[in-house]
């Protein structure tokens, strides 16, 4: 009887030490903490975009945007699909209320189209930026009888204005140096006047070059060839993410790095008509 006992206390023990695995082993892994284990499990990651930053990203468009080929092919390689969720930055809030409604409300798993300046006050102290895919900045475009200029010395020398956009780190930059400038009101209304030959030279953001092709398919003016954006006036693109997700990043971030080193991030950003570089150290 006592042997009985035993056995059967042995048995109900090892049950109870079991379970915990168990019932470990039957997590569901759409219910994971993990982000990274919830996305494969159903197969698809969901990003967040806004659908007015072409070249970036732009919604019903064709091509969809650079961010969103270079972030297809980052999921491809896993077996996964991409969703996107479109969200308006532009709006009453701006990026913060943008952030709080969609990425921080887990809407999607990544924030397209962002840029790391190295200000970490749009990220909350609840995000975190991947690592940068590509570097940006202030270029020159050139027509007219400002072609054979490739610097902005040369335009302090000649007195030939250059055009620019109002209260912008450029517009700064140009005041400070005495460098000879016409004022707009943004970077459309500056293309305009390249269009009319009001003016024959601008600093545009290298991003804005992907809607010259659309946007003015007849324009003659081009970036310098070889102009690289000056020390204060270029930035790194990433993407935004929770700062909990730690797997997450590490798989976007080891995606990133695949399609630089493969020369693919490049192919697709210079597919938009906007200059590649590569993303500038800290």
């Amino acid at each position: 009887m006592n042997k009985l006992r035993w056995i059967l206390g042995f048995a109900f023990a090892a049950t109870i030490c079991a379970a915990p695995v168990l019932a470990a082993e039957e997590e569901d892994p759409l219910e994971s903490s993990d982000a990274l284990v919830r996305i494969k499990a159903r197969g698809m990651l969901t990003a967040c975009a806004d659908p007015y930053e072409y070249p970036h990203a732009q919604q019903n468009s064709d091509p969809p945007g650079f961010d969103v080929e270079i972030l297809r092919n980052i999921v491809k390689r896993a077996g996964l699909r991409l969703d996107l969720v479109w969200v308006n930055t532009a709006s009453r809030g701006g990026t913060s209320r943008a952030f709080r409604q969609s990425i921080l409300a887990k809407k999607c798993d990544v924030f397209l189209g962002m840029s790391d300046n190295g200000d970490d006050d749009m990220l909350m102290g609840k995000l975190a930026f991947t690592r940068p895919y590509l570097g940006m900045g202030y270029v020159l475009v050139t027509q007219g009888k400002a072609a054979d200029k490739t610097t902005l010395a040369e335009f302090k020398d000649s007195g030939i204005k250059v055009g620019v956009s109002m209260s912008t780190p450029m517009d700064d930059y140009l005041f400070m140096n005495k460098i000879p400038r016409e004022l707009f009101m943004g970077s459309k209304r500056m293309l305009d006047a390249m269009m009319k030959g009001e003016i024959d030279a601008g600093m545009l953001f290298s991003t804005t070059l992907g809607t010259i092709q659309t946007d003015y398919p007849k324009a003659t003016f081009k970036m310098v060839p070889g102009f690289v954006p000056l020390d204060g006036l270029r930035f790194n693109a990433a993407w935004v993410l929770r700062k909990e997700d730690k797997t997450l990043r590490a798989f976007i971030d080891e995606g990133i790095g695949a399609l630089l080193e493969s020369g693919k991030i490049r192919e697709i950003v210079e597919s938009y008509g906007v200059p590649f570089y590569a993303p500038f150290a800290s």
